[in-house]
């Protein structure tokens, strides 16, 4: 059962939480790294609202009691955003469009990459992959994120599968730490200087 407050999220809570996770990605590096040129924000808000509606989707969503912090899981069934799921969910071809072919190759390249390391990450092919999670910026340092990590830990592993999550800055590793992730490797996300390192994180299933 989800410890609460904390709550599921439903298509009707689509446009907030993308106004959510815009406002706390600012600088996000692959964001960065896919999302160029002079309507890099349109493209940036594009790729967080298809990654909301994939978790909808595919996975569970949640938010806490004031709705300043969302977590984005994908299920056991669904457990990466690969590039199969993306063509057969007709999101291939609007990526194509909407980031350009430049930023359509990055977007490829990321997924290639992380869904590299995460294979050769986990033993377990049973697992929920935490796909974002953000915290609005004036509600930061007040520990919310982690209590609404640590709720939805609670729903997660209440099958006892194990929970992996990829990290974009060094800063993040030793908060995931705490909450009981190990480092499991590192990887690039691309073929150029500027693509950024992808770590990934696993939390063992609890018995």
């Amino acid at each position: 059962m989800l410890a609460l407050p904390a709550r599921r999220l439903e298509p009707a809570d689509l446009v907030w939480a993308t106004a959510l996770l815009e406002m706390s990605c600012a600088g996000h590096p692959v964001l960065e790294y896919c999302c160029v040129g002079p309507d890099a924000k349109s493209k940036r808000l594009w790729l967080l609202e298809q990654l909301l509606r994939f978790g909808l989707r595919f996975g569970r969503v949640y938010t806490n009691a004031d709705a300043s912090a969302v977590a984005v899981w994908l299920g056991p069934g669904h457990p990466a955003a690969t590039l199969y799921q993306l063509l057969r969910t007709g999101l291939l071809p609007a990526a194509l469009w909407r980031l350009n072919w430049g930023g359509f190759q990055r977007l490829r390249h990321y997924l290639v990459a992380t869904s590299w390391l995460r294979r050769h990450s986990l033993e377990a092919t049973t697992h929920y992959y935490l796909l974002a999670l953000a915290v609005r910026p004036d509600a930061r340092s007040r520990g919310l994120g982690r209590r609404l990590l640590q709720a939805t830990l609670v729903a997660m592993q209440a099958t006892h599968a194990a929970c992996y999550i990829d990290a974009h800055h060094p800063a993040q590793l030793g908060f995931f730490q705490r909450l009981g992730f190990r480092l499991t490797g590192q990887c690039p996300t691309g073929h150029d200087a500027s693509a950024p390192t992808n770590w990934g994180l696993m939390r063992e299933g609890r018995a």
